[in-house]
């Protein structure tokens, strides 16, 4: 039986050895990261941050633009489906 087994973490790709008797990490390896390119990245991402906010502002807004027009029309169905019932509403303080 192996004394150690190597693992490759799915998050940040680096290569761990564990002891298989103790569970306990033995070495790591870390892949390098290249700093420019990544503060580039996360310049990026800040800049398109408010891109992607305002797209979600303006997709939230148009639903509830739409939210009220469906609700007006629900409501006028409801007015001419009540103005074509005959029955007395059931009012619950005439049940005693």
């Amino acid at each position: 039986m192996k004394d150690r087994v190597d693992v490759v973490c799915p998050c940040c790709s680096t290569k761990l050895a564990v002891d298989t008797d103790t569970g306990e990490i033995l070495s790591e390896e870390r892949p390098k990261v290249d700093h420019e390119k990544t503060f580039e990245t996360a310049m990026h991402q800040v800049e398109g941050g408010a891109k992607r906010r305002e797209d979600a502002f303006d997709k939230a807004f148009n639903r509830t633009q739409k939210l009220d027009d469906l609700l007006d029309k629900k409501f006028e169905e409801a007015k001419k489906k009540a103005a074509k019932d005959d029955k007395k509403p059931f009012n619950p303080l005439d049940a005693d």
